[in-house]
């Protein structure tokens, strides 16, 4: 009798001894996981990109005070705005030069030179609108250095349209006062080149806003 209380009460006592480091080691991992979890809530940023800010209400519906951004000093903000309007500046050149071009095309294959007439201030607008779609693209990319190949050849390609489109009005002008071979031949190359860049610049400027693979068939 007296032995068998003794090794109950040596059972009893093993089952204490072995369950209470289980109990405590479980005590443990659900504290260690409390800690996790409150060190992953302070550390997790809201979508809105703000930690929260100390003594908030938990109770709030957006979590996090959104801080604006600091203002722009105004002539960045104005360089920025007229940049934006580059996109739609660009099509009043390609338009007019393109124009341009096919009206001398009608006129020589043709052989009736009254279409030509009008070209005169085509040429003139399109040189004009060419230097702003070019000084307004230089504003949205700033100034150069760190271009990629893309954007490289579409800033300086553009630069060179303004340039050829201020030579073909100063050509046409030229050939039109007096009229001569060798004016003509300038005249017609100095636009050609002009058009050219123009439907060239023009794919560069679809692939930057468009991406690489927008013309893909």
């Amino acid at each position: 009798m007296a032995l068998r209380r003794l090794l109950s009460g040596l059972a009893l006592v093993l089952a204490l001894a072995f369950s209470a480091p289980a109990i405590a080691h479980e005590a443990h991992n659900k504290q260690a996981a409390a800690r996790a979890q409150a060190a992953a809530t302070a550390d997790a940023v809201p979508e809105s990109g703000m930690m929260p800010m100390p003594g908030m209400a938990r109770d709030m519906d957006h979590g996090a005070m959104t801080a604006d951004e600091p203002p722009r000093p105004m002539p960045q903000r104005l360089y920025r705005w007229l940049g934006a309007m580059h996109p739609a500046a660009v099509h009043f050149p390609i338009a007019l030069f393109l124009v341009a071009g096919l009206l001398e095309i009608a006129a020589l294959s043709l052989r009736r030179p009254v279409l030509t007439q009008g070209t005169r201030v085509i040429i003139a607008l399109a040189a004009i609108s060419a230097i702003a779609a070019a000084a307004l693209g230089w504003l949205a990319m700033d100034l150069p250095g760190k271009d990629d190949a893309t954007h490289a050849y579409h800033r300086w390609l553009g630069t060179s349209i303004a340039v050829l489109g201020l030579l073909s009005w100063w050509a046409k002008e030229h050939w039109a006062r007096k009229p001569g071979r060798r004016r003509e031949l300038l005249y017609v190359g100095l636009l050609t080149a002009a058009a050219a860049a123009v439907v060239v610049n023009g794919l560069l400027g679809g692939m930057l806003t468009h991406g690489m693979d927008h013309l893909r068939f």
